[in-house]
This record gives structure tokens, C-alpha cells and sequence, in this order.
């Protein structure tokens, strides 16, 4: 396997791993009350938006890799939905309020956010690797 095939693999199984740690706190945390609600709503545009975003880089970068669209196409497509993906999750992780963080029963929840900005690094990093294979 190369670079182009590789590259939106990668970035298809990063774009699930943000869905599944957006939807953990919603599994795994006891008891969240309004609470979750306000920490997805913080930022400009909220947590949530990233599990929008998410799927459709997920189409755009398995239709690149099976030939369903000009691989060029895609890969800009890609480059350009993850760098917005990692602007809004790290915008968002900034305007949670640490304090609302601290009222979760759930200790992990301090490093959540910073995860899921982690795990979107992965989206632009792999659509980068995508469009400098394809061109």
C-alpha cells in the first residue's frame, strides 16, 4: 500500500475516533445533567459541529480513495474540511470553562476536550499526506 491509499484510511478512522469521543461523555458519565449541554455549547460554534464535519470528511476521503472522485479533488476537499475541524475543536476546547469541566463526576472529563482537539490533528495530517501523494 502507498501514500495514496493509506493517507484516507487514516484520516477516515480519525474522523470516527472524533465522533466516538464526542459521544463518550454521553455513555460514560453518570448523572451529566445541563451540564454537557453547556460544554458542547461553548465556542463560536460548539463541540457538536465537529460530529457534523466529521462524516462527510469520511465520504469525501473514502470517495478520493475508491475513485468515486478525482483523488485532487478530494484531497483538497479534505485538507480544507480538517483544517476547519481542527479551527473549531480548538476553539471550542479554549471556551469551555474549566470550572464547568470540574462540576463532571467523571475525572477524565479535564481532558476531554484536549483529546478530541488530538484526535482532529489527525484529520488535517492525513489529508496534507493525501494531496502531497495525488499531486
Amino acid at each position: 500500500m502507498d501514500v495514496e491509499d493509506v493517507a484516507p484510511l487514516v484520516g477516515s478512522v480519525a474522523c470516527g475516533a472524533v465522533v466516538a469521543a464526542l459521544v463518550a461523555p454521553f455513555v460514560l458519565v453518570s448523572n451529566p445533567g445541563t451540564e454537557l449541554g453547556l460544554y458542547y455549547a461553548a465556542g463560536p460554534a460548539g463541540g457538536t459541529v465537529l460530529g457534523f464535519l466529521a462524516p462527510i470528511a469520511v465520504v469525501v476521503f473514502l470517495a478520493g480513495r475508491r475513485g468515486r472522485t478525482d483523488p485532487v479533488t478530494a484531497a483538497g476537499l479534505t485538507l480544507v474540511l480538517g483544517l476547519g475541524m481542527l479551527g473549531l475543536a480548538a476553539s471550542w476546547a479554549f471556551a469551555v470553562d474549566p470550572e464547568l469541566v470540574f462540576n463532571f463526576s467523571a475525572a477524565w472529563m479535564g481532558y476531554h476536550r484536549w483529546v478530541v482537539v488530538g484526535l482532529t490533528a489527525f484529520v488535517p495530517l492525513s489529508a496534507g499526506a493525501y494531496a502531497r501523494a495525488v499531486l
